[in-house]
């Protein structure tokens, strides 16, 4: 019996051994899986900076002076950045950018022309670039205005840019398609929709020519974008002109768009700005949707403006993802007042932060001559009727 003993205890013996040799190779493994852990817990959030600005409408007298501004009066060139220069630098500090061309690009045969029917030269798109746009939104009451050529042409204009635009298409994949931008790791998607076109019926062009807000084709799309992105920004083309509150097709839309999980809203049409809300989701008890009901203009002139026409907005907020993979929130919410000089005789047109706004040149604008303090009756203004809350 004694062998057998000894051989069960030399056994023992070797477990053991055994254990202990592998102790080191476990523990190294739980200490890495820790070090990671940790590493995880203390490195930053991602974030990624957005700005979004209003309508983009430039008429024939804005034509004029980009005219002036390229060179020779009547020469064919058409130079638009000046214009933004003065709101260039807030474009291009953040991460993506965003603005609503309401305006096509027809053609420059067609040449700038204002209301009612609309058309910029080519070289915007050069501008828009060279300001630092990321996304353009193109659907709107305008985007049809010099017919299907127009628009086509606009299109292809537009293609041939660094930044991502859709409301408007040449084909039925094209106007399939999500677009989106990708930023430190998080993908934004775009989708954009007009209440309507002028002057036409949705019957009269091909279906994938504009983009029309329909509540089936919206929820398809987002479903879509939601598998394609992170984030789900949309543009909606919609509201009542010179009302400055939302009307009631516009909160019911909300209400759809916060119910599918929509992250930001942005809001145009009406060329005077409006409120910026939360709208809870009606389904989903952990989201809510960031509505901007108006953006108002960004550069554009009007034939007899309205004070009210020259304040415009700027949205700026943060997407934040605390953790790898993990869920991207929306923080930071400010609005920035905006506002479009131009003189009596239609002139020195440019876009600037109110804060920015030289005073000399607020007392100059052909919009705000009858306000004693135009620089204090803007930011006055934004807050009365966005919510003073944002600022």
């Amino acid at each position: 019996m004694l062998p057998i003993a000894l051989g069960a205890a030399a056994a023992v013996i070797v477990v053991a051994v055994i254990a202990a040799a592998a102790l080191p190779s476990i523990t190294a493994y739980f200490d890495e899986q820790n070090a990671r852990q940790a590493a995880l817990d203390a490195a930053p959030a991602t974030t990624v900076s957005l700005v979004a600005v209003g309508d983009n409408l430039p008429d024939e007298f804005i034509g004029y002076y980009a005219d002036a501004l390229a060179g020779e009066p009547d020469d064919g060139q058409y130079d638009y950045s000046p214009m933004y220069g003065p709101i260039a630098s807030y474009i291009r500090d953040a991460d993506l950018a965003y603005v609503d061309e309401e305006v096509h690009l027809g053609g420059n045969d067609i040449g700038p022309q204002g209301y009612p029917s609309f058309n910029v030269t080519d070289s915007m798109a050069d501008a828009l670039a060279a300001t630092g746009f990321d996304f353009v939104a193109t659907a709107s009451n305008h985007c049809y205005d010099w017919g299907p050529d127009a628009l086509a042409h606009s299109v292809s204009v537009l293609e041939k840019q660094p930044f991502a635009f859709t409301g408007t298409a040449n084909s039925q994949e094209q106007r399939d398609r999500i677009v989106t931008q990708e930023r430190s790791g998080i993908t934004f998607a775009l989708l954009n929709y007009t209440y309507g076109v002028n002057a036409y019926a949705p019957g009269d062009f091909p279906s994938y020519a504009v983009n029309f807000i329909d509540d089936a084709q919206i929820a398809a799309d987002v479903q879509r974008a939601h598998e394609a992105a992170d984030v789900v920004l949309v543009s909606m083309h919609w509201g009542t002109e010179l009302l400055e509150e939302a009307d009631e097709e516009q909160l019911r839309v909300a209400q759809l768009l916060a119910d599918l999980d929509v992250d930001v809203v942005l809001g145009s049409h009406p060329h005077v700005i409006g409120p910026m809300a939360w709208v809870a989701s009606s389904r989903n008890p952990d989201h809510r949707t960031l509505v901007a009901y108006s953006l108002g203009n960004f550069l554009a002139d009007h034939d007899a403006p309205l004070a009210e026409n020259a304040v415009e907005g700027m949205l700026t907020c943060d997407f934040v993802r605390a953790e790898a993979g993990g869920a991207v929130t929306v923080e930071n919410v400010k609005w920035v007042p905006l506002v479009c000089h131009s003189t009596e005789d239609r002139w020195d047109f440019a876009v600037y932060t109110v804060e920015d706004y030289p005073t000399d040149l607020a007392k100059q604008n052909r919009a705000l001559t009858e306000i004693p303090d135009p620089k204090a009756w803007l930011l006055e203004h934004s807050k009365a009727v966005v919510g003073a809350e944002w600022f």
